[in-house]
């Protein structure tokens, strides 16, 4: 029914803002009683090849876990009783099958192990995909430096015109970020995608000798990493997953706040070209929307890096309590990290860049941002702090009557060291872009390296 929905993530109205269909899969309650199923039919197919359980039982298990029908109604109200799915579900396949699968269905297992395992299944499908994104951004980021490399604009510290630089170059410093954040996936990945099998306490009794075979065994056939030792009370490989997402925003966040500061009226030197946005008052007015959405999505995303600690807050084997969280904070992340990185590519393919509005803010300084590059090129006839000097003292009293290369080249002082053509030189901005093209070659050639890695 319509307009029956409580958050932003299944909400009729809000929830294309804030999700991404692909993630929206992943964390689906259909993906994660696919991913138990697959957990209990592999854990009887390993089990039967050790002798552990009949053959014949394994058969029947992988049979009625691929065919069951599952009864959504009544596993909703048994959780509801239980606190948790697995046992309705175990249930549900017991009764569903043979006699055999009855008997030996979920053979030496416990809820955890289910849980903990599915959990990393959904995670290995979460940075697979999340992967993927970043690649896309950083191959929309290659694209714009290469495109922009010698488009000049002012480079601003501190909210003030500072020197001269490119688009490109400025680019650059969001792909570096993407560059470090796609080897930080590849470091973490082993970690977030372990899985566990350890029965009641982590111990493996209810498997016998052959505990530790069986572990190996499963997790190979899972796909996940095997674990080292006890694992059961411990959750600081989700915690990292969740603040390495938080990461990740920073890097969307700061691309869309600097898209946003550069299209305000005034500078207007790159807009989004998406469209939408409008005011309900203000016919003229198109707001930023995708910016605003990256904004809010990454406010998101620190939040749940902030909570995430609160997973660790364990005791003894284990602690369901704490556990729940990830529950809500790891769909909830996913999602909010998913939608922001495909916000950013479309912001990044659609962005309209004004390389004449650039040109004409930086132009409006009257080349006084070129003051630096005309002290180093008059440092190295009299001295830097003799250059500093002088040229700090000849724009003291400057009223922005006449521009930069006016002052200097009427200055006689100057003029005793530069000559009028290259004082004109120092103060074009191509002119002191310092390695400005071997910068953005050693980024992409970074982005080209990292992207061939794989996190397998």
């Amino acid at each position: 029914m319509y307009g029956k929905q409580t958050t932003v993530f299944d909400s009729d109205l809000y929830s294309s803002l804030f999700t991404q269909d692909k993630m929206r899969e992943i964390w689906s309650d259909d993906n994660l009683l696919r991913c138990w199923l697959r957990f209990e039919a592999a854990v009887a197919r390993v089990q039967s090849e050790l002798g552990i359980i009949p053959e014949q039982a394994a058969v029947e298990i992988e049979q009625t876990c691929r065919e069951i029908q599952i009864d959504w109604p009544a596993l909703a109200q048994e959780t509801q009783t239980v606190g948790m799915a697995i046992k309705p579900l175990i249930d549900q396949i017991s009764a569903s099958g043979t006699p055999l699968v009855s008997q030996f269905l979920h053979w030496g297992c416990t809820t955890q192990d289910l849980l903990d395992s599915g959990m990393a299944m959904r995670l290995q499908q979460t940075l697979r995909l999340l992967r993927e994104q970043l690649l896309d951004v950083g191959e929309a980021m290659k694209a714009m430096a290469l495109r922009h490399a010698r488009t000049v604009m002012v480079a601003r510290t501190n909210s003030v015109d500072a020197s001269a630089t490119t688009w490109g170059l400025h680019v650059c410093s969001y792909l570096a970020e993407i560059n470090r954040h796609l080897t930080r996936l590849q470091q973490l990945y082993p970690r977030a995608v372990t899985g566990l099998f350890g029965g009641a306490v982590g111990n493996l009794a209810s498997v016998g000798k052959q505990g530790m075979e069986t572990r190996q065994r499963l997790m190979l056939a899972l796909g996940l990493n095997v674990p080292c030792g006890i694992n059961n009370a411990s959750q600081d490989a989700v915690v990292e997953v969740v603040q390495f997402f938080a990461l990740v925003h920073g890097t969307l966040c700061r691309l869309a706040n600097d898209v946003e500061t550069m299209g305000r009226t005034p500078i207007a030197e790159v807009l989004e070209g998406e469209g939408g946005g409008g005011s309900s008052t203000m016919p003229h007015k198109v707001n930023p929307r995708a910016c605003n959405m990256v904004q809010t999505l990454a406010r998101m995303g620190w939040m749940y890096a902030s909570g995430a600690p609160a997973m660790l807050d364990q005791q003894d084997v284990r602690a369901a309590s704490m556990r729940v969280l990830n529950w809500t904070i790891l769909p909830e992340a996913s999602n909010a990290l998913s939608t922001s990185l495909t916000r950013a590519k479309n912001l990044l393919s659609h962005l309209i860049v004004n390389e004449d509005k650039m040109r004409a803010n930086f132009d409006c300084s009257k080349h006084f941002i070129m003051s630096e590059s005309l002290t180093m090129k008059l440092a190295a006839k009299i001295g830097r702090e003799s250059a500093y000097n002088l040229v700090k003292n000849l724009l003291k009293h400057a009223t922005g009557e006449y521009s930069f290369m006016e002052i200097v080249q009427a200055s006689p002082e100057i003029r005793a060291s530069l000559s009028g053509a290259e004082i004109a030189a120092a103060c074009e901005p191509l002119s002191y872009i310092g390695a400005n093209d071997a910068l953005i070659a050693e980024t992409i050639a970074e982005f080209d390296r990292v992207k061939t890695a794989d996190i397998a």
